[in-house]
């Protein structure tokens, strides 16, 4: 995409948006095909995941793609005029000469040129619609892409790209639209058969939102509006100082307080051993939000595919303009330890630490955001991911069989959590497993090798074990807590290799409001002190009624309870003899302070299909538990590389 464009709303990015769907009219046959010049991507580097929309027009003029929004898309002027981006390419036709003479003025009712595009409401006819011939000439300022600037030929990448930005007023759109054509013209009867490939498709603006600005959503326009305080940017000292944001040295590369500081002050820090020595230090901002073009390029160096699901607002960037704004904004933050350095994960590394052992994530869906964003961080080491469906404890006894749903690296199942049972393989043959529980694991703990997950249990060499906070609706006074990590940890012991580890990490809390956070929270004990009225942040004094509530109107959740009382997991592995050498408490809690990325409410811009859409958008519209992807959970997954990598406890 242009540097002088930023980007809004999302309708294909390496693979389409929940919410929008391609249909072939009149002849056209359409594919999401493997990305055949992915040089393109990324400042001529190759990006893991890539695809183009190809559409076969044969030589039939009327021939269409068509890109279709579930709800329409309300444009406002408040903003800077909205344009239409994205990037083309044509495989045998027609010739650069043809394309550079192509005229680039709209036609009411029909397509003139080899290949035209229009912006509608779904309900306008053909007749009414203004059609613009892809051309090279203004208005279209196209130009040769990232993989031409950097050297590669036409030759070397198949197809000669363009990048197209046509203002909307051009093509008289103002109001809504719900759908983006792609039509062949009347000079494709006269030609040989052709294929048009289309890839990142935006509304854009010349400019970012500014504060007031009401950018473009789906079905309303007051539920969009910018906050100041989102686009804030570094101080201009130090800060990178051009776009190419993942490939300077010293600023804008993902989780990098390391390469902020460490080249600039001369600092040479030990690793962190995990051990609690990450937990004294602070956020820092190493990035200029302003420069991050793709969050998903940007955070994992891959292109992250349309989930498979109903969860698809997790990818909070690509559900509105301000939801990418938070985006870019959480993501500029990195947390730099005082004592010690955190290593970023690398791939290659981990998956020839793993071998062919395997790795167990047992907890709720925060432990499954931690599984899917170590997988994302692992980048092309992950060979297979898929999910096994059918597997409820009913369905173990009668000794049901599982369907399995293949899934290569370039699909993801992280939308729907992927059920209860997920699983990995890594290039040299090792495995990671995820099994979701919710408010059901605290009684499967206490029977743990009768579970039905117990299979996958006593098979892994690694355990990471949450419970987190459906605890609360078991036992929202948190009484018998101290009794469950007991017998978790006797059942665990029995049911466990002899030499296997297992490793509790800790939970985090919510933040109230969180849709207003611009930023971390200065520390860990400001966020508490945002969810109870003690003078003693750290007591817990459960109010004596029936649901046991505490501090009900600032924590109604519950959400300060579950890390106050996990350290009983350390202290009832102590007393076994079995497991007091093989236990490690994660210790995460400086993820408190991030009151930033959370989902919020980008799910009431998420898509209305399935089968819970239009109540979540109605009764659930904030979400401050959970956080987007990429955001904070990748965290989850540097602390967990961390310990694994850096403790000795772990060595191979």
């Amino acid at each position: 995409m242009g540097s002088s464009i930023f980007p809004l709303l999302v309708l294909f990015d390496d693979s389409l948006h929940n919410r929008w769907v391609a249909l072939a009219r009149r002849g056209c046959n359409i594919s999401e095909a493997a990305q055949p010049d992915v040089g393109r991507l990324s400042y001529g580097q190759p990006v893991l995941c890539g695809r183009s929309l190809r559409a076969h027009f044969g030589h039939r003029p009327g021939a269409a793609l068509a890109l279709l929004s579930d709800e329409p898309v309300v444009l406002s002027n408040a903003s800077a005029p909205l344009i239409l981006s994205f990037a083309f390419a044509f495989s045998t036709w027609p010739s650069l000469d043809r394309l550079a003479a192509c005229p680039a003025v709209p036609t009411r009712g029909e397509c003139r040129g080899a290949v035209c595009v229009a912006v509608r409401l779904q309900t306008v006819a053909d007749a009414e619609t203004l059609f613009m011939p892809l051309c090279d000439a203004e208005p279209w300022r196209t130009g040769k892409t990232a993989a031409h600037a950097h050297g590669r030929t036409k030759a070397a990448s198949q197809l000669d790209w363009r990048q197209a930005q046509l203002p909307l007023h051009r093509l008289g759109v103002a109001g809504s639209l719900d759908e983006i054509l792609f039509v062949a013209g009347e000079e494709a009867a006269n030609l040989s058969a052709a294929s048009l490939w289309v890839d990142e498709v935006w509304l854009g603006s010349e400019r970012a939102p500014a504060a007031g600005d009401a950018p473009p959503s789906y079905g309303r326009r007051d539920i969009n509006v910018v906050r100041s305080s989102w686009l804030q940017g570094v101080r201009m000292a130090g800060s990178a100082n051009a776009g190419r944001s993942n490939r300077n040295p010293h600023f804008c590369e993902y989780m990098s307080s390391e390469l902020a500081h460490a080249q600039h002050v001369g600092e040479a820090r030990p690793r962190c051993r995990m051990d609690g020595d990450h937990l004294a230090g602070r956020w820092m901002q190493t990035c200029d939000p302003r420069l991050i073009r793709r969050p998903d390029h940007f955070a994992y160096g891959r292109a992250l595919p349309a989930v498979k699901g109903w969860f698809d607002y997790r990818l909070c960037y690509r559900q509105s303009a301000t939801e990418r704004l938070r985006t870019l904004q959480a993501l500029s933050w990195s947390w730099r330890p005082f004592r010690c350095a955190l290593v970023p994960v690398n791939g290659a590394t981990f998956d020839k630490w793993l071998g062919k052992r395997t790795m167990l994530f047992l907890g709720d869906s925060l432990t499954a955001q931690g599984y899917y964003s170590l997988l994302w961080l692992l980048g092309d080491v992950v060979v297979q991911q898929e999910d096994l469906f059918g597997y409820t404890p009913d369905e173990v006894k009668k000794g049901s069989k599982v369907a399995e749903l293949g899934m290569d690296i370039c699909q993801s199942s992280a939308g729907n959590e992927g059920g209860y049972i997920s699983r990995a393989r890594l290039r040299s043959g090792g495995r990671m497993m995820k099994v979701m529980r919710h408010g059901e694991i605290v009684d499967e703990l206490r029977r743990a090798t009768s579970a039905f997950w117990s299979r996958w249990a006593s098979d892994a060499d690694i355990i990471v074990l949450n419970v987190g906070h459906h605890y609360h609706s078991v036992d929202p006074a948190f009484k018998n807590y101290d009794q469950l990590a007991r017998l978790g940890i006797r059942q665990l012991e029995k049911l466990m290799k002899p030499a296997a580890q297992l490793i509790f990490r800790t939970t985090n809390i919510g933040h109230h409001s969180c849709e207003t956070a611009a930023r971390p929270l200065h520390s860990r004990r400001e966020a508490w002190q945002q969810l109870t009225g003690s003078e003693n942040i750290w007591a817990w004094r459960p109010k004596q009624h029936a649901k046991g509530s505490v501090d009900m109107f600032k924590d109604k959740y519950n959400w300060r309870g579950p890390p106050l009382f996990e350290a009983s997991w350390a202290d009832a592995a102590r007393r076994s003899r079995l497991m007091s050498g093989r236990f490690t408490f994660l210790n995460v809690s400086f993820m408190d302070a991030r009151a930033d990325g959370h989902v919020a409410t980008a799910m009431r811009y998420s898509s209305s299909r399935g089968a819970f859409g239009a109540k979540w958008k109605t009764e659930f519209p904030l979400d401050c538990l959970h956080y987007c992807y990429p955001g904070p959970s990748d965290f989850w997954a540097l602390s967990l590389f961390n310990l694994l990598l850096n403790n000795p406890r772990f060595n191979a």
